[in-house]
């Protein structure tokens, strides 16, 4: 579980509201892709990746859900 400080400090603003928008709908994930997994890269082998990318691509989305509503980003 991320908090807001790791969200600041991996995030500028912009960015927030652009992952809110994946979120929600509003953007592709891969807008912010390499950035998501950057951030969430300690939880995922890399090497796995592309053979499991369309659902690690829902798992990443359904945490990064999680975390902005735990944090209060969203509610």
């Amino acid at each position: 579980m991320k908090t807001k400080k790791d969200f600041k400090d991996h995030f500028s603003d912009n960015e927030i509201k652009i992952l809110i928008d994946i979120i929600y709908g509003r953007q592709d994930f891969s807008v912010m892709e390499d950035e998501i997994l950057s951030f969430y890269e300690d939880d995922y082998d890399v090497d796995d990746l592309d053979i499991y990318y369309d659902e690690l691509r829902e798992e990443l989305i359904s945490k990064l859900e999680f975390d902005l509503e735990y944090v209060g980003f969203i509610n």
